[in-house]
């Protein structure tokens, strides 16, 4: 029996069998081909999608505030603190606080041995009642009760002598009397007209010679003292200059030092202390140099006034001396004269009307000279007394502040925090008690060139501390250095910020960190920086507008990025802010690592195509 097959592969496999031995046909492998090449397509699909699953996350687009800060690190300091020193030369006799005292200002620190100023404090005002006198003596102020007393009583006398010259009745005694009266009127008269003598004028010249010798003196001593205190404030001032220089070698290398790994070495902190005790030193080296150059200054004024006024004296004196007696003066002689001859006359032989006439000058003689102790003297004599009370002033005045300063006070109410000074001690420059204001407290921080070109004063800064790590204080810029300072080949500048601590327990000493905020935005619509893609020149963020839905490439242009976030202004097509708060963005593996992913959906064609001109579809505005 046989069987016969109409299909196709029976009737190929027959005639397979019954060609066996022609030639084989390659288009017979197309069909195969083509069913493998389908099954590929679907499985390279699928593998695909699966690894794009694994490779991609969404986010979404957040509001908020954006900030960009700066930082660095210092050492709290005070902003006030004054290491006092005595002014005046003494014992410490007493010392009245200690290390860790809370002081008021003006309060009392320590005390000095005050005797020998209070001593000289006397002298100067027993010196200021004398020259008061001599200024009221020039003046016609400065005669005693009993000078004028006996002027008056010898105007008495010429009075009564002109009442006995009308009436007579003289005796023997009173003739003598008169004539004695006159010998010595005649004498001085005599003298008078005579001139000076060799000896009066030589003896004046020689106080007018030494007088201006002694102004020389005292313009070169004074002048000399004054030069050599000069001198000492520069180098005071070059001292203070190098000690800062040294410390600040020293403060900025153990900042470095601080920076590396480990701690700082106790060696490098006695090194920086010992620097910073250094400056202060030399500061009240500066500080007394600059006292001592200001005192003799005034001993200049006050010794040249002295001399050119005694000069002056010596100089009026010879001038009188040389020129002789004046008119005044020899009238004055005569009148004497004629007044005890008429007296004598008057005694000897009856009253005459020149008698009378005689009498009555001398009654007017003894009235100019009761006027003389009531009158002012002259030019030259009230200015000599006037000088010489000037210098008795200060004199007074410089021995009450030197007792002042016997007593060291607190500048400003605070807390010591270092005493220098023991009972017993004798003063120096480092004879010292230091008093800070914790109150109100700074740190330099050391910012680079690119940070604090982005710090003004008046800035805001957030202060926290190695060793109070609950505690943050706000602080102020409230200066920016504006040169910088170089270590190790490395530029940074200092800005300081200043704060109260209030009540935190920080120290002067404790190590600071500030953060600058310099720019903040403040409802800023954000994304994860890892979703914005770079394309060229150009910014882009995948956007889904809805679940299962493909992500749709939109271009931006970015602001603010700070932590892990960048700020999103608007799009770049159409110039409006085509993104919201809330939608979704795709971020795949290549734009989380910063590459831009090729886009291979079809119709976008890269920037310019489709897709790029507007917000994503299902994303209207």
């Amino acid at each position: 029996m046989s069987v016969t097959s109409s299909s196709p592969e029976a009737r190929a496999v027959g005639k397979l069998g019954s060609r066996r031995g022609r030639r084989f046909q390659p288009w017979l492998l197309l069909p195969l081909a083509l069913s493998l090449a389908a099954v590929g397509i679907v499985a390279w699909q699928l593998t695909r999608s699966g690894a794009t699953a694994a490779a991609t996350s969404t986010t979404t687009v957040s509001r908020g505030t954006l900030s960009v800060a700066v930082s660095g690190s210092g050492t709290v300091e005070p902003v006030q603190s004054r290491a006092l020193a005595f002014p005046v030369s003494g014992t410490v006799t007493e010392v009245l606080v200690g290390v860790g005292d809370t002081v008021a200002a003006g309060q009392p620190l320590a005390r000095l041995d005050a005797e020998e100023l209070d001593l000289a404090v006397r002298q100067a005002e027993a010196n200021l009642k004398s020259a008061q006198a001599g200024v009221a003596a020039a003046n016609g102020e400065g005669a005693t009760p009993e000078e004028i007393a006996a002027a008056r009583a010898q105007l008495r006398s010429a009075q009564a002598s002109l009442t006995k010259t009308r009436t007579g009745d003289a005796t023997a005694a009173d003739i003598a009397s008169a004539e004695s009266q006159l010998a010595s009127a005649q004498a001085k008269l005599n003298e008078l007209l005579a001139g000076p003598t060799a000896e009066t004028l030589a003896s004046a010249k020689a106080s007018a010679e030494q007088a201006r010798l002694s102004l020389e003196s005292q313009r070169a001593s004074l002048a000399a003292a004054k030069t050599k205190a000069e001198s000492q404030v520069t180098t005071a001032a070059n001292n203070l200059r190098d000690a800062q220089d040294s410390y600040s070698t020293i403060y900025w290398q153990n900042r470095q030092l601080e920076k590396a790994p480990g701690e700082l070495s106790q060696t490098n902190k006695d090194n920086e202390a010992a620097a910073q005790r250094a400056v202060s030193s030399a500061e009240e080296s500066l500080r007394q140099a600059q006292l001592a150059f200001e005192q003799a200054k005034q001993d200049e004024v006050i010794g040249l006034a002295q001399a050119e006024s005694q000069l002056k004296d010596a100089q009026e004196q010879l001038a009188a001396v040389a020129d002789g007696a004046t008119e005044a003066e020899i009238a004055s002689a005569r009148a004497s004269v004629a007044s005890a001859q008429a007296s004598l006359n008057s005694l000897r032989e009856p009253a005459s009307k020149e008698d009378l006439t005689i009498a009555q000058a001398s009654v007017e003689q003894a009235q100019i000279n009761l006027n003389q102790l009531t009158s002012p003297g002259s030019a030259a004599s009230i200015a000599s007394a006037e000088a010489n009370l000037a210098q008795a002033e200060v004199a007074l005045a410089q021995a009450k502040l030197d007792l002042q300063d016997s007593t060291l006070t607190a500048p400003f109410a605070g807390v010591v925090s270092e005493v220098l000074a023991s009972v017993g001690d004798t003063t120096s420059a480092s004879t010292t008690i230091t008093v800070i204001d914790p109150t109100t407290l700074y740190v330099d921080l050391s910012l680079s060139e690119s940070d604090v070109s982005k710090v003004a004063v008046g800035q805001t800064v957030a202060v926290t501390f190695d060793a109070l790590t609950d505690t943050t204080i706000t602080g102020t810029v409230t200066m920016v250095a504006p040169t910088a300072t170089v270590t190790s080949n490395v530029a940074t500048y200092p800005v300081r910020v200043s704060f109260s601590p209030g009540d935190h327990p920080i120290k002067v000493g404790m190590t600071a960190s500030g953060t600058i905020v310099v720019e903040q935005h403040a409802d800023a619509l954000m994304v994860p920086s890892r979703a914005v893609q770079s394309q060229g020149d150009a910014k882009v963020v995948q956007v889904r507008a809805a679940v299962g839905q493909p992500a749709v490439p939109v271009r931006v242009e970015t602001g603010l990025t700070s932590d892990g976030q960048t700020e999103i202004l608007s799009c770049v097509d159409t110039g409006n802010l085509c993104l919201q708060e809330g939608d979704i963005l795709v971020i795949t593996a290549s734009s989380a690592s910063g590459t831009s992913p090729t886009n291979r959906q079809s119709g976008l064609g890269g920037f310019g195509g489709p897709g790029l001109g507007g917000p994503p579809p299902g994303i209207g505005r």
